[in-house]
């Protein structure tokens, strides 16, 4: 899961230790175009999170 692809309001968890990221603000498809992206998975407890369902 990278930047692109999350959109407003989505919960990211990490499945290990239960950290959570909330998406305040989606970057989209604009955001890579410039290389200010992320553009890998974002981890924690060297794992990709997941969103949370």
């Amino acid at each position: 899961m990278n930047c692109s692809e999350l959109k407003e309001g989505q919960v990211l968890i990490c499945e290990d230790c239960g950290f959570e990221l909330k998406v305040v603000n989606a970057c989209g498809e604009a955001c890579c175009s410039t290389d200010a992206c992320c553009t890998g998975n974002i981890t924690c407890c060297g794992e990709p999170m997941k969103i949370k369902q």
